[in-house]
């Protein structure tokens, strides 16, 4: 029987010089060693010892996190013992084996032996597909040593090397989900058609969406040299998930029938089995690249906004007093989401208190800095220039902590934008897109630094993108508020109103939106439905002014602001 396992293969150092100097000590402290040290580890983190050989030992594991949060234990319990004692090299490997009663064959337990000479004394070796899958869920320093050549492999295996003192935490047996954020693995898709070569479709397809989904830096997704290794194999979705210490799985099928392919996909939460969310889609196949692409952006934008939204819901259902500081991110983005003053503070206080256990989280800072941008523009924050300056600090520094987030760098775009520094703004919106191209909040944000340029037709474009990409995402009236701007200053008051009336149906209460139906309004010379309209406005922003208007909504044309401030005059917005 094949199956998938982490295999760790151990040899005492220098055994044959130990047992000529002294045979029968050194046989005693082997056996006090496994006794007190190497089989209750093994215990421990769920492992299953195939067999002895003298002085080495071949184990076998259903996880690899737990296979190499063992050996780190196993060389750090050693070297804390005396200098004399039993030291061991370590190799792991990930890899099919061959089950033949209780002993196990196969290339997974060959690399792993062949890894286990290169380790140094009291260190840890392990393959590139090991490492790939470990991905940073365990605080362990690994040196890349680059592909190496083995003994009876045919292809070269790159090594990772871990040294005895290297920094290293300690690590549950079974990996703690709840710890991190939303971990993903995307399976090879099955090529149902009876034409051998549509496999390179189906592979192409799920590795463009391995790669879209690794730009989010909301999720961890297993590398597909780890996930592909399942390929054609009968699967349970929890083992698989157990295995590669993963909480969502999504996994398809590609059929072709003459010139047209079906393409069926599935997000499936490995803990329960509970399909998320499930799709089909028949293309003709024309252009086989044109659509590989474009079926994979369709999955991408279902599956991360899917994903998330399970993310969230989880975390809403822990106690308060069980919450990771990923939950407490999820949790916020929930609350400013609903768009009212008290949840508003309660996002604001679940940051702080999330920057408490980590104060250099990116995304942390830039969901603050969210939080405060939405308390000026719905004047829950009476110091407007204030709370964009603050908002502005707090996504400079989540972009400081991780230039490569796409999500930092759309909210600091966001918050230049209403700072005035346009053309930073811009620097930075389209950094966050082109770091990820299904970035929902990147297109929105840059709609509304189009809206206010006066950019009606690329504010649309930009709005329509990414709501598409995020169709039920909170933020979705902001992007909105672009589009309606954009459509104000350009004159064309019935595309604002019309996109206004619509927002506020799922958005109730949004500041902009609610603003620019006044405005269109006023402009239009529907002064009875204007005037009902300043009304609704005043009672969710009482002391709403003309000039606090001026300070929130940062419209780049001098004209363009007085013309946009004369259609809330005309409505009756007080000055």
């Amino acid at each position: 029987m094949r199956r998938l396992a982490a295999i760790l293969a151990a040899d005492v150092v220098g055994f044959s010089a130990l047992m000529s100097r002294d045979e029968q000590g050194t046989l005693e402290q082997l056996i006090a060693f496994r006794r007190s040290c190497f089989d209750p580890q093994i215990a421990q983190h769920n492992g299953r010892i195939v067999k002895l050989m003298g002085d080495g030992a071949l184990v076998e594991f259903a996880s690899v996190l737990d296979a190499v949060a063992c050996a780190i234990a196993i060389q750090n319990n050693t070297k804390a013992q005396s200098a004399d004692r039993i030291q061991l090299r370590i190799g792991i490997n990930l890899g099919d084996v061959i089950t033949t009663g209780e002993d196990i064959y196969g290339d997974g337990v060959n690399i792993a032996a062949r890894l286990e000479p290169l380790a140094e004394p009291g260190g840890v070796c392990i393959s590139g597909i090991v490492h790939d899958s470990l991905g940073g869920k365990i605080n362990a320093r690994f040196r890349d040593d680059g592909e190496q050549i083995l003994k009876n492999i045919e292809t070269p295996v790159r090594v990772f090397r871990w040294a005895a003192g290297d920094i290293s935490t300690s690590h549950t047996p079974s990996p703690n989900l709840d710890a991190g954020k939303a971990s993903i693995a995307v399976l090879a898709f099955d090529n149902m058609s009876s034409d051998p070569e549509q496999e390179y479709f189906s592979d192409g397809i799920a590795e463009d969406i391995i790669t879209a989904l690794s730009h989010f830096r909301d999720f961890f997704v297993i590398a597909r040299n780890t996930s592909f290794t399942y390929k054609g194999k009968a699967i349970r979705v929890d083992q698989v998930c157990q295995d590669l210490g993963v909480r969502y799985l999504v996994e398809g099928s590609v059929r072709k029938a003459g010139d047209r392919v079906r393409v069926t996909a599935q997000l499936i939460d490995g803990e329960s089995g509970a399909h998320i969310w499930a799709a089909k889609y028949d293309r003709e196949l024309t252009d086989v690249f044109a659509v590989q692409d474009e079926i994979t952006q369709s999955i991408v934008s279902a599956v991360a906004p899917e994903t998330i939204g399970a993310e969230t819901r989880r975390a809403r259902s822990k106690r308060s007093d069980n919450l990771s500081a990923w939950d407490k991110v999820l949790q916020a983005r929930w609350h400013l989401g609903k768009f009212t003053k008290e949840n508003n503070q309660i996002a604001h206080d679940l940051l702080k208190r999330s920057l408490e256990s980590d104060s250099d989280d990116s995304e942390t800072h830039a969901a603050l800095a969210l939080s405060h941008i939405m308390g000026m523009l719905h004047l829950w924050r009476m110091d407007s220039k204030e709370a964009i300056q603050t908002g502005e600090f707090e996504a400079g520094l989540a972009v400081q902590l991780d230039d490569q987030n796409a999500n930092a760098h759309a909210v600091l775009g966001m918050a230049l934008c209403f700072a005035r520094k346009f053309d930073e703004s811009l620097v930075h919106l389209l950094r966050a897109i082109d770091l990820n191209p299904n970035l929902a909040i990147g297109y929105g944000n840059i709609a509304a630094l189009y809206g206010v340029s006066g950019e009606s037709d690329k504010a649309e474009q930009s709005a329509k993108h990414a709501m598409a990409l995020s169709p039920r995402d909170p933020l979705k009236a902001f992007w909105r508020g672009g589009l309606g701007i954009g459509a104000y200053v350009t004159r064309q008051y019935g595309l604002c109103l019309e996109n206004a009336i619509e927002g506020l149906k799922e958005h109730p209460g949004y500041a902009s939106l609610m603003r620019q139906e006044a405005a269109a309004l006023g402009m239009l010379g529907r002064r009875e439905e204007a005037q009902l309209s300043i009304k609704r406005l005043l009672e969710t922003m009482p002391g709403l002014t003309i000039e606090r208007v001026r300070k929130m909504v940062p419209v780049r044309d001098p004209e363009d602001w007085e013309h946009w401030l004369e259609g809330l005059r005309r409505a009756g917005l007080p000055e």
